[in-house]
């Protein structure tokens, strides 16, 4: 814990790690915080679209469009951002960039000088080729793109989705936000785009020193300068695009195209204070000292060994603890179904995994065998602290189930994004905090409370494991959903992904069903407000409905004592908003299921869902009408919504113009939710 006291040594030594939001599974308590604080609308801005269909006379009388389309065809969908006059989406028939059964290019083809296979950087270098092939069409200095690796990857089984995203950085500072991306699918370029590019015009130097801003940052907050406070990240300079003076958020842009973006030069800060365990990003206006943005960024929600397959009132049953580290001599990794080789001698096991390190606080974890080399860690009865009597006072339900999962999930993930450092890395779960009724991802750990309040022990459901991970994933992915109900929605997606079950976290509160649910004792149900519930479906224009998810329960636009926190797209409360979504992919998984069959169909999902994570910010933008408003304009149609990148994800041939397998099935559940775009294409599956 380093404190503010010694703010020369922390500017100056501190490790400056990348911050990740901390979300949970249900709305964090809202706790009595000294100060008042009124976030800066203008960071909120998103790109204004002008869509030209494939073909449109419209698009083919763009003058930065005339050398593209001679050279490419008419064959492709233009949605102009108005705000920086530059294209936020090009998709449509495909331009032959990598080998793939979408061209006839060969490895020759490419002139590469290596022999070995290809690599993110090497792509890189064609989308480079292609831009200074055809520099009208983006118009961004090539030196001012720089490529972001995590944003950047290869995905699916077959390896043939690949992502590029060159981020825009401006006389040596990051422009947040704002890239030119590739999407290739089957070697093609099936979408391409930018995101927020414009031209800046900006003095870089700042006014006030990162001392200053992190003073400022704490002030909002209320807190004294010399509290303890560790430092996750001392402070970044970014240049942030916003909206032009006066103009509202979620509102459509009407001024000169190209002049609807400014730019702020501000310090970005990341940091905790001791008792708190909230992760506090600040954003600081580097010249003038006034706090823009202020936001929690924990994701909260909630060897063989007993576990629970789905919830604590599910019979405990005895697994293999996959990729459990045993020392036995030396250090050996057990497989996936728990089993190692046993050289003789004592065998202990602490549950510190090759991919997930479990930390109780209920006690130490640690278990050995000097005869058969066998390690069960048994099963018990009760709750919280809990244990068999074997393996320490830390090997207690939540650590066994948790450890269960957690790795099962990631050995999954990796299998779609096997070049994922963090998927490769160690994951720590903390289990049986001191807390009740939540649980939470914090950028770095995933934590899980015990028994009380009326809530069960959020480690003992499968559900409340795998939300909180895919916020973690989410993040690690370089995906990283832009808004709390986006966040919300990735989290409830991967939960029924694994457990097939649409109640997110059954026994949650025993007894009691969620909000307008009908029996789901979890969080949330997205079955409920699907095609396939009783209840009014979930879509924007729906957000306030009594008999569906009822989001003006909460406050609009959602705040929690004064600081902007949990808000969807529209500005509703995250976890409500977020049924929008992920109802929409529960819909959609279950077409895939109709269609192909159950094992086919959630295979199919997968495919999808786990190839779109990094491309992926925004479940869906607002167009026009302003939040919290249900009769605003809402659509999926912006480079990076979820309806759009599905499509580029599901492609199977290298040409988004004729179609894609499932490309109706994904238009049909977005559009029952109302969050897809323009007219229904076909599926050619």
């Amino acid at each position: 814990m380093r404190t503010l006291a010694k703010w020369g040594v922390v500017a100056v030594a501190v490790a400056v790690l990348c911050p990740s939001f901390a979300l949970a599974i249900v709305p964090p308590h809202e706790t009595i915080r000294a100060g008042s604080f009124a976030a800066f609308p203008g960071l909120d801005v998103a790109p204004t679209l002008e869509i030209y269909g494939k073909g449109a006379r419209q698009a083919a009388d763009l003058a930065s469009f005339q050398r593209f389309f001679a050279h490419h065809s008419g064959e492709w969908e233009v949605r102009m951002d108005t705000r920086s006059d530059r294209p936020n989406l090009i998709e449509g028939v495909g331009i032959p960039l990598l080998p793939g059964k979408g061209n006839r290019l060969t490895r020759d083809d490419l002139k590469l000088s290596h022999a070995g296979e290809l690599t993110i950087q090497d792509v890189e270098s064609k989308v480079r080729a292609f831009l200074a092939e055809f520099p009208e069409v983006l118009r961004v200095a090539p030196g001012q793109l720089r490529l972001d690796e995590t944003a950047s990857a290869r995905a699916g089984l077959d390896g043939q989705f690949w992502v590029i995203e060159l981020s825009q950085v401006y006389k040596g500072v990051p422009v947040e936000g704002a890239n030119v991306f590739f999407r290739i699918n089957h070697g093609n370029i099936v979408q391409l785009g930018a995101e927020k590019i414009a031209d800046v015009r900006l003095d870089t130097k700042p006014r006030i020193s990162r001392e200053a801003a992190f003073a400022a940052a704490l002030g909002a907050l209320g807190v004294g300068l010399f509290e303890k406070t560790e430092i996750v990240n001392a402070g970044q300079l970014r240049i942030y695009p916003t909206l032009p003076a006066g103009e509202a958020p979620a509102t459509r842009f009407v001024g000169t195209p190209g002049k609807g973006y400014r730019h702020v030069l501000a310090w970005k800060l990341v940091f905790r204070r001791e008792g708190d365990a909230a992760t506090w990003a600040a954003v600081v206006d580097a010249r003038s000292g006034k706090v823009l943005g202020l936001q929690d960024l924990n994701d909260y929600a909630q060897v063989t060994g007993g576990i629970y397959p789905t919830t604590n009132t599910d019979p405990e049953v005895v697994r293999g603890l996959p990729s459990a580290n045993v020392t036995n001599g030396t250090v050996k990794v057990t497989d996936a179904g728990g089993n190692y080789t046993y050289g003789g001698g004592t065998a202990t096991s602490t549950l510190n995994g090759k991919y997930i390190k479990m930390a109780d606080n209920c006690g130490s974890i640690s278990l050995s065998n000097s005869s058969t080399g066998d390690l069960a860690f048994g099963t018990s009865g009760g709750t919280d602290c809990t244990t068999p009597g074997v393996g320490g006072a830390g090997n207690t339900h939540a650590t066994r189930s948790g450890f269960y999962h957690l790795t099962n999930i990631n050995r999954k993930a990796a299998t779609f994004l096997p070049t994922n450092s963090w998927l490769n890395g160690t994951l720590t779960a903390n289990m049986n905090i001191n807390n009740t009724c939540n649980a939470f991802w914090n950028g770095t750990t995933v934590n899980f409370y015990r028994s009380g309040g009326g809530c069960s022990n959020t480690g003992e459901i499968a559900a409340v494991f795998l939300h909180e991970w895919g916020h973690g994933m989410d993040t690690k992915s370089g995906g990283a959903a832009s808004d709390k109900g986006t966040g919300e929605a990735v989290g409830d997606t991967f939960a029924f992904l694994e457990t097939k079950d649409s109640c997110i976290g059954p026994n949650f509160r025993p007894g009691v069903p969620c909000t307008n649910c009908t029996t789901c004792t979890g969080v949330r149900d997205v079955k409920d407000f699907s095609l396939q519930g009783t209840k009014t479906i979930a879509k924007p224009s729906t957000v306030a409905d009594n008999n569906g998810i009822n989001c003006d329960r909460f406050t609009c636009p959602y705040v929690v004592n004064f600081f902007t926190a949990y808000q969807g797209p529209m500005g509703y409360e995250g976890h409500c908003e977020s049924y929008i979504a992920s109802s929409a992919n529960w819909d959609l998984a279950q077409s895939l299921v109709t269609r192909y069959g159950t094992t086919a169909g959630w295979a199919a999902m997968d495919s999808i869902w786990y190839k779109s994570l990094t491309p992926s910010k925004s479940a869906y933008r607002v167009v026009s009408g302003g939040k919290c408003n249900p009769a605003a304009t809402v659509d999926g149609c912006a480079s990076t919504n979820w309806y759009t990148v599905f499509l580029a994800a599901d492609d199977d041939d290298g040409n988004l113009a004729n179609g894609t397998p499932n490309a109706c099935r994904i238009w049909d559940a977005y559009t029952a939710h109302g969050i897809a775009c323009g007219a229904r294409p076909v599926c050619t599956l």
